[in-house]
């Protein structure tokens, strides 16, 4: 028997009808404390430099984004849920020989106000919501399941999850038709409803062409049930640039699931999903590698006595397609395997615009 959960929130934040946005309609502050999926960015300070924190609540428990010190620009991934006391407790990796985090109070307005612990010490934050020069967006999230062998009681069991960001309805319709599009892939749709029921269906029905493979007379194993689980977030929010994350990840039986992000830069003036062609001048393929092997060797520290080769899958880091960008440089993503094994996980490398310059258009 399938269960079935699918919420739709559209969650729009106040924004200023300046320039910068001279077609979009300001509207009220949701409240965030009842208010079940939303996004909004924050401001503030920690230890006395200025913040700027992406949070989108896309699951029933879960917040994910990313934070940078705006003086350098590099996002932060962040990730958490609210503890037992009813605080928000949100994590960082930037360390792995110490956990970093946030703990506070998310209330009602949107006010995030508690301490950061890390680096052997404690720092106090209070940020708010700061829309100003950002695009307001709206979150839907569902979920469903399946059984395999509906009849038996030793089933296993299909569960599909997929949250989506979408413009916001007070934007002017170009705007939103462009952000669908990026979003989608696929200028006809226009009901996020259907399109997370879409990759929902799809993989639930794929599942359930397994059930002819299943052995019942010997002990049904565990990794006959899937899982998948999409959602998405934004990375950096400034008129006119809007870059956002695509995060999805599948089991579906094995040793590991596998897992990725894929990012998209949205210029939302020109109406135009930005490549790095957009970005740099011709030659850059050739002289990006450099600049990204010593990101590589400051990130894992890698001394120069070591080759790329004795950890990677590559003699150079290539310049690839999926980046993103903030304020103050541009970072590149590399999924498992793509340059590196799957234990390594995930590798993003980040290019200040201050090594950039030669290079840029």
């Amino acid at each position: 028997m399938r269960t079935l959960l699918l919420i739709t929130i559209s969650a729009i934040l106040l924004v200023s009808c300046g320039d910068r946005h001279s077609k979009q309609t300001a509207v009220s502050l949701p409240n965030f404390k009842t208010t079940p999926y939303f996004y909004v960015q924050l401001k503030g300070s920690l230890a006395g430099k200025n913040i700027t924190m992406e949070v989108t609540k896309s699951t029933p428990d879960m917040y994910r984004g990313y934070y940078m010190y705006d003086d350098i620009g590099e996002p932060i991934a962040i990730w958490g849920n609210l503890d037992q006391n009813n605080m928000l407790v949100l994590y960082e990796s930037t360390d792995e020989k110490e956990e970093r985090f946030f703990t506070g109070i998310l209330d009602s307005a949107g006010v995030y106000k508690g301490k950061w612990r890390g680096k052997g010490t404690t720092y106090e934050y209070t940020l708010s919501p700061d829309m100003k020069d950002a695009t307001p967006l709206s979150v839907y999230y569902g979920e469903d399941s399946a059984k395999l062998l509906p009849g038996n009681p030793a089933t296993p069991v299909a569960v599909a999850t997929n949250a989506v960001i979408w413009p916001a309805p007070t934007l002017d319709e170009e705007t939103q038709s462009f952000i669908r599009t990026a979003v989608t892939g696929n200028p006809a749709i226009d009901n996020p409803v259907r399109y997370l029921r879409r990759d929902i269906d799809s993989f639930l029905v794929t599942y359930k062409t397994t059930e002819k493979d299943i052995d019942t007379t010997q002990e049904i194993p565990a990794m006959a049930s899937w899982s998948a689980d999409a959602d998405m977030r934004v990375v950096y929010n400034h008129y006119p640039y809007l870059c956002i994350e695509s995060f999805s990840y599948e089991y579906t039986g094995g040793a590991h699931g596998n897992y990725g992000s894929i990012y998209k830069v949205l210029d939302l003036k020109k109406k135009k999903v930005l490549t790095t062609d957009d970005l740099f001048k011709p030659g850059y393929k050739a002289a990006l590698p450099a600049l990204l092997e010593k990101a590589y060797r400051r990130v894992f520290w890698v001394s120069e006595e070591n080759t790329l080769k004795d950890q990677l899958l590559v003699d150079q880091i290539p310049v690839n397609e999926n980046f993103l960008i903030t304020g103050k440089g541009v970072a590149f993503c590399y999924t498992p395997y793509e340059i590196g094994p799957y234990a390594m996980g995930q590798i993003t490398l980040f290019l200040p615009f201050t090594e950039l310059k030669a290079y840029l258009k």
